[in-house]
């Protein structure tokens, strides 16, 4: 019990801290001075173009739609992203604009925080230096200071992810499956993911309980692609069409970028062969250990087809199952602090030096040393500690 007590202390003081020195060095007043022109403003811009009955996906008037909903659509001709996106978000369209721009931010921040920490009591129990570190990397690291200031998801997508495993573990795998369906709105960062969870769900010799989220996961999401198309049908194939212009502009975050920042512009091509030498690695552990999952996570953030700088904060949630799934002590605070060092550190450093095209190689980085790390277990079953 003192440890655990001591563990919270160090996760709360962390958090504290690192809400203190947001508003200290003032990072709390730049949030509040972008209410209104961040990117959660073009997320819910569809939302309020829905109240007032416009067609967000109608290229001859989502201009001057925009204008009305109190954005600019300064990078897309129709809304920018899926239905279900903009109807999972009007109850903030509901709000005055700096009102839920503040919600979003509150409730993305305290949501991640309440997750990190559970996930943190349910792996690495009693571990005070750890839930220290991993506190810092919930809102004092770069990825988290750009997802404060943009208004856009990892913190929500941190919260959803640690949710989904914590209720596998706890036995609820209907909570889970209802949880899944929030994927939908970016999905590309999730591909291994949800592959991952399904195969070690349906693996012979899993319970009936990981069918259950199996099923349940696949209702909810094909429910509100379905109930989204019916009330929203304009948005195909206009969405798909036209919906990349969004990205012109943009250098992503993924390995072809950072081999091509690294090795000039023919140096592209090593991304595919790396992404499939990192699949067969994860094919080495058996579905049914505990280094499956924090493998898959992290190959799923380091092999996406396309994200952003804040989209590494998802890291934390493989970092921390990495740990808590390894036998050795000294492996475990390897992976925390080398985590650490990546996420928070090296991120810095490179927003610090506006060197965004190597910010893929912390997520492989991040990927090779969970892997590294875990491979003396991969073939090991049981569950985790």
């Amino acid at each position: 019990m003192a440890r655990a007590r001591r563990a919270d202390i160090a996760y709360v003081a962390s958090i504290a801290v690192s809400a203190i020195v947001l508003v200290v060095l003032g990072v709390a007043q730049l949030r509040r001075d972008m209410f209104g022109v961040d990117d959660f403003t073009l997320y819910v811009s569809g939302s309020r173009a829905l109240l007032l009955g416009a067609d967000p996906y109608d290229a001859a008037t989502w201009a001057d739609t925009a204008v009305r909903v109190g954005t600019v659509a300064f990078d897309t001709v129709i809304y920018a992203y899926p239905p279900w996106a903009a109807l999972a978000l009007v109850p903030f369209a509901l709000l005055p604009v700096h009102v839920a721009d503040a919600l979003w931010s509150v409730i993305g921040m305290t949501a991640a925080a309440l997750a990190v920490r559970a996930l943190l009591r349910a792996y690495l129990p009693g571990r005070a230096w750890a839930h220290g570190v991993v506190g810092s990397l919930v809102l004092m690291s770069a990825p988290a200071v750009v997802t404060l200031l943009t208004g856009q998801w990892p913190f929500v997508f941190v919260a959803m992810l640690a949710a989904i495993v914590l209720l596998l573990r706890a036995g609820r795998p209907v909570a889970a499956g209802l949880v899944a369906p929030m994927m939908l709105v970016k999905p590309q960062l999730f591909v291994f993911t949800v592959t991952a969870l399904a195969v070690r769900a349906l693996w012979p010799g899993s319970d009936v309980a990981g069918r259950r989220f199996v099923i349940t996961a696949t209702a909810a999401g094909i429910a509100v692609v379905v109930f989204s198309w019916i009330l929203i049908p304009s948005w195909w194939p206009i969405w798909f069409q036209l919906s990349p212009a969004v990205l012109l502009g943009i250098e992503p975050v993924t390995l072809q970028t950072l081999f091509i920042t690294l090795f000039g512009p023919n140096g592209g091509w090593l991304a595919a062969p790396v992404l499939l030498a990192m699949v067969a690695a994860g094919l080495q552990f058996h579905p049914l250990n505990q280094g499956w999952p924090p493998v898959w996570f992290a190959l799923s953030s380091a092999g996406v087809v396309y994200s952003n700088t804040y989209d590494v904060l998802l890291l934390i949630v493989p970092i921390v199952l990495a740990a808590g799934a390894l036998a050795s002590r000294r492996r475990a605070v390897f992976v925390i602090i080398s985590g650490f060092g990546l996420v928070f550190v090296v991120m810095w450093y490179l927003h610090t030096i506006y060197a965004r095209g190597y910010a893929a190689g912390v997520s492989l980085l991040v990927f090779v040393i969970i892997t590294a790390a875990l491979w003396p277990q991969r073939r090991e079953l049981g569950a985790s500690r």
